[in-house]
């Protein structure tokens, strides 16, 4: 399939960059996505001087995207522009063949600063052509030197490895071709090595101020494919907290660095702590065949689903009200003392869901953030991250003690009903579900507190949940073991063998959290021996006195 007529199969106008619909995690469809965004730096908009009325240069040719080039010295993205990570190795791939073979390509916007020239429409397609010229699909040197060796995920690496193998099987490298100049060859592949040498893209150029190009760029991606609403969200209030810390999170502190603005003292701190959150929320890193019980919390580290998530927690876990605050109205962020607010009090609820500090209730992902089938849901985790900071920000330090004395009972219902809870909320409207499973534990823990039987109806008709639900749990009558029960399996067979705290009795998770304590307190002489030592909950521990 050509580039044009991919264009026209994802309903995408001429001129505007491809995306797809985010998936949930776990989805067997889920399309891989690779990450360009190494390969056009960005700067910003708001600081360019200079308005340019006239045309700066007519053609746009490959050589333009190497190094050493003094028009890709000058290319940069806008601040404002998504991240470049929205195409398939599939796509990625036949842009390329489209380019060597003299394909119909939109034609690329740009605007010019007094420093810079900046890619407003094209930036995927500009990159795809770097990456193909540099071998860099997000795995090479390129793009580790801009998210740092250990900054790249593997879910980065699978999908650069796809495209590098759809591009050489029917394009080839770009080495390879420009090897060939003057050689003997059949008609396709001499056409190819003369469009590589030759063939420039069409570009044209926005006229006027920075704030004319923005909003240009906000028009353009109106249209066709828009954006999301988390992608524009973050990118017309990329100067505000919110923003800036949830795209320092999803990198661990690497890549594009929205708060280059800030002191160095400032960026050191936010980098330290977006490193910190990364790691707790992301690590060990998600795959979609599930077959442990060892899971990341805050599910895949795929930017479409991250980001998404990491806007909404840091929101609640950030608020001091009791409704979240609308991002939008946040005031910038011109020193960075703000997004070190966010994440400190975001801390203060992520690790009250698990890490090893003393109050840390380690909990265990597969039981409280997972369904039953090993797909991370979202509700599940900002409901619970939800009810912890509302009672946070309230001191009540009752509501812990009554969560530890009645969490075996608690874990015992979520996993048996697991099927029940994801229908019932599946019928909820979305911005909904995270209250109604606040209050579904809420209501759990209230009745198990007082030594009541508790029933799956019951619950969801205290919390306004209406109507009949039927158990439907997958059935199959083929005798192929689909990933889907495989899936199932792991979760259910890990459950059963995971070690228990033995002060609540409750699951322990010691991939993220466990403390050890002396069953004989070292003041009573015990020792710090196999024999007098357990693992328990880090919370457990530190309370149990």
């Amino acid at each position: 399939m050509s580039f044009s007529a991919l264009l026209l199969d994802n309903r995408v106008n001429v001129g505007l960059q491809l995306e797809a619909s985010p998936l949930p995690f776990g989805s067997a469809d889920m399309p891989q996505r690779v990450n360009l965004d190494a390969m056009i730096p960005r700067a910003d908009f708001g600081v360019q001087g200079g308005v340019f009325t006239h045309q700066q240069f007519k053609d746009f040719p490959l050589i333009h995207l190497e190094d050493g080039s003094p028009i890709r010295a000058m290319l940069r993205k806008p601040d404002f522009q998504r991240e470049t990570n929205h195409w398939t190795p599939q796509q990625v791939a036949t842009f390329v063949a489209s380019f060597v073979d003299g394909e119909l390509i939109p034609s690329l916007i740009l605007w010019r600063s007094a420093l810079h020239v900046f890619v407003i429409d094209g930036g995927h397609r500009l990159s795809a052509l770097r990456a193909w010229m540099h071998d860099d699909y997000g795995d090479g040197a390129i793009s580790v030197s801009f998210y740092g060796i250990n900054g790249i995920s593997d879910e980065q690496k699978r999908a650069a490895s796809r495209t590098r193998k759809l591009i050489e099987s029917s394009v080839g490298r770009y080495s390879s071709l420009k090897s060939l100049v003057g050689a003997n060859l059949e008609e396709q592949k001499a056409r190819r090595v003369a469009n590589v040498l030759t063939r420039a893209l069409d570009h044209q150029w926005v006229e006027g101020t920075p704030d004319v190009a923005e909003t240009s760029f906000f028009k353009i991606n109106s249209q066709g494919t828009p954006l999301d609403e988390v992608e524009e969200m973050l990118l017309r209030n990329r100067t505000k907290a919110i923003a800036i810390a949830s795209r320092a999170i999803l990198r661990a502190g690497t890549g594009n660095k929205y708060w280059s603005k800030f002191s160095l003292e400032i960026q050191k701190k936010i980098e330290e702590s977006a490193s910190e959150f990364h790691d707790l929320l992301f690590d060990p890193e998600a795959d979609l065949q599930v077959r442990t019980v060892e899971l990341p919390i805050g599910g895949t580290v795929s930017p479409v689903n991250a980001l998404a998530l990491l806007v909404d927690f840091l929101t609640i876990a950030s608020s001091t009200q009791a409704v979240p605050r609308n991002v939008g109205k946040d005031p910038i962020d011109n020193d960075g003392t703000d997004t070190l607010t966010v994440l400190r009090l975001a801390r203060e609820i992520s690790t009250r869901l698990a890490g090893n500090d003393a109050e840390s209730l380690g909990l265990h992902p597969a039981v409280y953030f997972y369904n039953e089938r090993g797909i991370h849901t979202r509700h599940l985790f900002l409901g619970m991250a939800k009810l912890i900071t509302d009672h946070v920000r309230n001191n009540d330090a009752s509501f812990f003690k009554n969560f530890a004395r009645v969490r075996e009972n608690l874990e015992k219902f979520l996993i048996e009903n697991k099927s029940l809870i994801g229908q019932a909320f599946a019928n909820v409207n979305r911005d909904a579900r995270v209250l109604r499973v606040r209050d579904m534990l809420n209501e759990l823990i209230k009745q198990l507190s007082g030594g009541n039987e508790v029933k799956v109806e019951d619950i969801f008709s205290k919390i306004g949940l209406e109507g009949r639900i039927v158990d439907i749990r997958s059935a199959t009558t083929s005798k192929a073991v689909s990933e889907s029960t495989k899936a199932a399996l792991a979760i259910s067979a890990g459950l059963a063998s995971a070690p228990k705290c033995p002060i609540c009795a409750g699951l322990l998770y010691p991939k993220k959290s466990v403390s050890y304590d002396h069953k004989t307190p070292i003041r009573d002489g015990g020792k710090g021996n196999i024999e007098n030592v357990q693992m328990t909950h880090p919370y457990c521990n530190s309370s149990k006195g």
